[in-house]
């Protein structure tokens, strides 16, 4: 007798003879064969069995043959069970109601065994390859369903990378987009440091036993070592020595759990780094579409590292410039030596307290760097005020004052000239608001356009009031220095005059800590004679 491989036959007859005869050949056939007498009996067997063909018999008892089809075809499980059906009638309506019912074959007895044998491995072979054709389907729904999830991850992962302006933001997101596309359990990312001589475990997902900062490795040690210097990407299912099967531990650079993928975080200035993604929980090896996903993250977070980097270096170098730019002026007036860096502390505290007032949904991270970076530019434009105003010991003439009021639109024009209009930078257009109008005033009594109230730009009234405070309590050749307390007396009187009121209540509130800078950066002996 044939091996009983090629499937299972369900018999549903109430003939014992026909049922033992039935049986007989399909086991030769290599068929496994379930038998049942009436219609009740059959549909559970089906139920239970879920065989790959029925063969039954109209007229059975209890419930008969299309009762017993319509009950099949309503369930989930059993509906695509193709059935044969064998009736004794000879009307063709029967043979309309069993296929209607959902039969696919149907023969009337008596029947040749043979042509029965011959429509069942017929019906057998196309139901197999249904189910086949089923199951591929379910593969590729799968696999659809899975690299759609995976591009939604992806996108996700550049849209805030594209966002991100801070390290821990970029690593935290690398490794959520990894847990997210690919499902390891174990996950480790190495930067390298400062010295270029080790490498830092700055992120790792996975460990059990000690802080991931502590994990350092030398450049040259491992596999995260060689895919360091080399740049290659490695993927394997179990590599070199230091891995011991029964633990659940990192040691050193290695992963006790394999697979391994591990690759380069490359950059156009050099390799930065190494990221380890293992343990998948099937001990399947990753398939090429997952390593070229690892190697995308790992490409636009270096990408992300690298700008941030740039940038980083970008702003120290703008700021080391707008400050020297700054002092331009302040180099032509020595009893000023300090003034610039004062009204950028000064601003800072300030702005800070003003997140919280009701200008906080304008004042963000970006307005208060620019704010600090913008701010020292104030008065550049008195490079092009004449000496003997600039610096004139005594009170200056009507003349002499217009001429130096002069100073905030030349501040404007010699700004302006770097603004491209088509793509303007937020801290070139901060730099040109403040240095234009620092001297308007609330009420719109100040100069140069007599602008008042939101008009004036709210950069500008911030350092409005700053400078206002450090030139009260600094000595000038024409004045004596007055102290903190006089300040905070005269700008809180001038509120709603000189002074926006939303930004006085924010000057009260931290008005301790304008003191504490004057201190800390105060001309030689002003501050002891201001007290």
């Amino acid at each position: 007798m044939p091996e009983q491989d090629h499937g299972t036959i369900l018999v549903i007859e109430d003939e014992s003879e026909l049922r033992f005869i039935l049986n007989a050949h399909l086991r030769a056939m290599g068929f496994k064969v379930l038998e049942a007498g009436d219609g009740p009996t059959g549909l559970r067997v089906a139920s239970n069995e879920l065989p790959d063909v029925i063969i039954m018999d109209i007229g059975l008892p209890v419930m008969d043959g299309i009762q017993l089809t319509h009950a099949l075809k309503r369930q989930a499980s059993t509906a695509p069970i193709p059935i044969i059906m064998l009736t004794a009638r000879s009307s063709s309506q029967d043979v309309v109601r069993g296929l209607d019912a959902g039969a696919q074959e149907y023969l009337f007895k008596p029947f040749d065994v043979s042509e029965l044998l011959a429509r069942v491995r017929t019906v057998h072979r196309l139901a197999s390859a249904r189910r086949d054709l089923d199951q591929l389907n379910t593969r590729l729904e799968a696999e659809v369903e899975l690299k759609t999830r995976r591009l939604r991850f992806l996108y996700e992962f550049m849209r805030d990378l594209n966002r991100a302006h801070e390290k821990d933001e970029i690593l935290d997101l690398l490794i959520r987009c990894v847990e997210q596309t690919i499902g390891a359990k174990r996950i480790s990312l190495f930067l390298a440091d400062t010295s270029g001589d080790q490498l830092i475990c700055e992120r790792a997902v996975g460990i059990e036993n000690k802080p991931a900062q502590q994990f350092q490795i030398k450049q040259v040690e491992g596999v995260t070592g060689q895919v360091f210097r080399t740049g290659k990407t490695y993927s394997g299912r179990a590599y070199g020595s230091g891995i011991a099967s029964d633990e659940r531990s990192y040691e050193r650079d290695t992963f006790v759990s394999t697979p391994l993928v591990s690759t380069s975080l490359k950059t156009q200035e050099g390799i930065i780094g190494v990221l380890n993604v293992t343990d998948r929980g099937d001990d399947v090896p990753f398939a090429d579409d997952e390593v070229d996903c690892i190697r995308s993250i790992a490409d636009a977070a270096a990408i992300a590292l690298d700008n941030m980097r740039r940038r980083m270096r970008l702003q120290q170098s703008v700021q080391v410039l707008l400050n020297t730019v700054g002092r331009l002026a302040e180099y032509r007036d020595e009893e000023t030596t300090k003034h610039i860096e004062r009204v950028s502390k000064l601003s800072r505290v300030l702005a800070k307290v003003l997140r919280n007032s009701e200008y906080s949904d304008r004042i963000n991270d970006e307005f208060v760097d620019n704010l600090v970076q913008a701010s020292p530019l104030h008065d550049i434009g008195k490079v092009g005020i004449p000496d003997d105003i600039l610096t004139k010991p005594g009170k200056l003439t009507d003349e002499e004052y217009n001429i130096m009021k002069t100073h905030t639109d030349i501040g404007r024009r010699v700004l302006s000239e770097a603004l491209d209009p088509a793509h303007p930078v937020p801290l070139l257009r901060m730099c040109i608001d403040i240095a234009y109008c620092h001297h308007e005033r609330w009420d719109g009594k100040g100069y140069p356009r007599r602008i008042k109230g939101e008009q004036i730009p709210l950069a500008a009234r911030i350092v409005t009031l700053v400078d206002a405070y450090d030139a009260i309590t600094s000595h000038r050749r024409y004045k004596a220095a007055k102290s903190h307390a006089a300040a905070v007396e005269i700008i809180q009187s001038e509120s709603g005059a000189h002074f926006d009121p939303v930004i006085v209540r924010a000057f009260l509130n931290c008005e301790s800590e304008f003191d504490a800078v004057r201190g800390r950066f105060a001309d030689a002996a002003e501050y002891v004679a201001a007290v």
